[in-house]
């Protein structure tokens, strides 16, 4: 990808500001895609992987008269 990019319509600074990351870390991979090294991780981020999505059951005590 060569050249600048305009950025045109209703994306704000955040909006744009996000577009213009996209686009670093596709020509970041293009990067290392061509130049032979292996940056790419496929693996989940530690955010993610860091979340706890189990969910204990708790019952309510059960009555035994």
């Amino acid at each position: 990808m060569n050249g600048s990019v305009e950025i045109k319509g209703g994306a704000g600074i955040f909006e744009a500001a996000l577009i213009a990351v996209v686009l670093d870390h596709i020509l970041a991979e293009e990067k290392a895609v061509s130049t032979g090294s292996n940056l790419i991780d496929d693996r989940l981020p530690a955010w993610v992987r860091a979340l706890d999505t189990r969910r204990e059951i708790v019952l309510p005590p059960v009555n035994t008269r």
